[in-house]
């Protein structure tokens, strides 16, 4: 008995040995691990939230930047406008200048890759006894291709600052049933290159559902001489469906430099399928007067314009399909993307309302 028992207590020492060294090795370990899987989610939660905070201070930095741009432009005009025309006992008026970027990137089959960016500025001086405004333009078109000014396509982005213009506008004077524009200014390139620019407009009602509009556009520049531009419009909706109208447009443009007549015929449906998108569908042909009459080009196209962000980013994309002349009217594919930035304080303007011009009264 009494060897058993010193064989127990002999056995027993090493067991508690072996527990009490199991139990020092794990213990670190255990610490260690449970370290481990405690930094582990510490660092996926402060990604989490890291994530987040850079996602709101973007959008934030993109609202900042937006406002600040539109209430400079607003708060620039308005104190020319204030310093020119405003009494001291005057309330103020709605200011509608805007700042109007556009980046655009023109792609077909038989032609090459496009790319063109331009800057509008419109100064508005409501004060003013006549409608005066400020105009920085750095696209002018006047000189384009009268196809290209109907399609919206025009790209003169190789003049670069150069071909820039800025003047005053006089706008909305009432001859009668007419109302005209006027422009006044230089190009910004040396020499100084002045210029001038006129359009009349009417507009009648011709029934309950069709509106005719008639434009006439004069412009000369020193560098150029004149040019002379022609449209005739017909507007048709219905007044259960407003959202959808049909415009058809004959037009014609003169320029003396080239000695040239160029002719467009359009008809263009406006389809405004909701709030934040707007179809476009056109269908055209154009010809030109030297050195003998002949189509230069006719096209297919539809244009989706969409509402990015907020009321001041768009972007339009537009597939077409042209048949010309310099290509021997073979099927010429392409698409243009564009993108605008419109910072105006006036936050009631809507970008994709398209509406049928109404009668001078």
């Amino acid at each position: 008995m009494w060897q058993y028992s010193n064989l127990f207590d002999y056995m027993r020492k090493p067991l508690s040995f072996m527990a009490i060294s199991c139990a020092i090795l794990l213990t670190p370990c255990y610490l260690f691990a449970g370290e481990v899987k405690e930094e582990a989610y510490d660092i996926h939660y402060d990604r989490i939230h890291s994530d987040l905070n850079d996602e709101e201070t973007f959008v934030d930095w993109v609202d900042d930047t937006q406002d600040f741009i539109s209430d400079s432009v607003h708060d620039y005009s308005s104190s020319i406008d204030h310093f020119i025309s405003k009494d001291d006992d005057e309330l103020p008026m709605l200011n509608n200048s805007y700042l109007k970027i556009k980046l655009k990137g023109r792609y077909t089959h038989r032609e090459y890759f496009d790319p063109d960016a331009s800057v509008k500025l419109k100064i508005d001086l409501p004060h003013t006894e006549k409608n005066w405004k400020i105009i920085l333009d750095t696209d002018p078109s006047d000189f384009d291709r009268l196809e290209d000014k109907q399609r919206g396509i025009s790209n003169r982005s190789d003049d670069g600052l150069s071909g820039a213009l800025g003047g005053f506008r006089l706008q909305g004077q009432q001859l009668g049933k007419w109302k005209t524009n006027l422009d006044l200014g230089l190009k910004i390139k040396l020499p100084l290159d002045p210029f001038a620019r006129a359009d009349l407009r009417r507009v009648d009602k011709l029934s309950h559902t069709w509106t005719s509009r008639i434009k006439q556009e004069i412009f000369y520049f020193e560098s150029r001489g004149p040019g002379a531009l022609t449209e005739l419009d017909f507007y048709f909706s219905l007044p259960e469906d407003p959202t959808t109208i049909l415009k058809l447009g004959s037009s014609a443009q003169y320029l003396d430099d080239d000695d040239n007549w160029e002719f467009v015929q359009q008809a263009e449906i406006f389809d405004r399928i909701n709030s934040d998108n707007l179809l476009r569908y056109s269908i055209g042909i154009s010809a030109d007067s030297t050195p003998n009459y002949s189509i230069t080009n006719s096209w297919l196209e539809v244009a989706w314009t969409h509402r990015l962000y907020s009321n001041w980013l768009y972007m339009t994309v537009t597939p077409e399909l042209d048949f010309q002349h310099e290509f021997q009217y073979k099927a010429n594919p392409g698409i243009m993307v564009e993108l605008e930035l419109f910072f105006t304080a006036n936050r009631g303007i809507d970008r994709l309302m398209r509406t049928i011009p109404l009668p001078t009264n």
